[in-house]
């Protein structure tokens, strides 16, 4: 999620199956289907094969505001995914403002949590968990989710690891409650001084028309003096 100064921002999914499992479920990329995404209105790009042989899905949906981007990752979640009472919110005025990322990251149910009860039912458990127990790996190793935020300003405190002008949060699967409560001040100096500059030049202007009014009058008045007709 990437959030501008003026409120708006993008909200992006990216979705890699590596190339083992694209060996392993060669139908995989078939059986995806984004008619639903592209029918709310989000962008898709893919799915595509990549250099290295993963399969690479690319959702992204802009937003106007903090209300709409928290919409927008409600959808995303559904009610079994990682990310619980996710909320943006700002305060302030556009050149002093306050942000914060509230909610939690958190997966009950193992891959189950991937998938809604129809489906779910449909394959008796959650997608790939039969091969997964095949092999005896731990889901952690098998699926990664990280959650990435770019919010307008300075850090004042969060949960994540910060860097490169974002925060991160690695997500865990074991069921353990991650808190992402995170709050960033935004102060626009430029348009701060913009503004101030505007209100200087301003008062420069109207001092330079009174003064021009004034040696006007001084100069008019000057004539009248020269010009004017002696009494006898």
């Amino acid at each position: 999620m990437r959030v501008q100064p003026n409120g708006s921002g993008t909200i992006r999914v990216v979705v890699i199956a590596d190339a083992e499992i694209v060996k392993a479920a060669p139908g995989l990329k078939g059986d995806i289907r984004v008619d639903d995404l592209v029918a709310a209105g989000w962008t898709v790009d893919g799915p595509r094969t990549s250099d290295d042989g993963a399969l690479v899905l690319v959702i992204q949906h802009s937003f106007n505001g903090p209300t709409e981007a928290t919409a927008l990752l409600s959808q995303i979640n559904g009610t079994r995914g990682p990310l619980h009472d996710m909320a943006l919110t700002r305060t302030g005025k556009d050149t002093n403002s306050t942000w914060k990322l509230t909610g939690r990251l958190e997966i009950n149910g193992g891959l189950e949590a991937f998938a809604d009860d129809a489906t779910n039912t449909l394959l008796g458990g959650g997608p790939f968990s039969e091969q997964i127990a095949a092999r005896g790996t731990d889901l952690g190793d098998a699926i990664g989710i990280t959650f990435i935020a770019g919010l307008p300003g300075t850090v004042d405190s969060t949960t994540g690891k910060t860097g490169a002008g974002v925060i991160t949060w690695r997500v865990p699967t074991d069921g353990t409650p991650t808190d992402i409560a995170t709050t960033v001040t935004n102060v626009d100096v430029a348009s701060s001084i913009s503004r101030v500059g505007r209100v200087l030049v301003l008062g420069l202007l109207v001092l330079w028309v009174l003064g021009s009014l004034f040696l006007i009058l001084m100069v008019m008045n000057a004539r009248n003096k020269r010009t004017r007709t002696p009494r006898l």
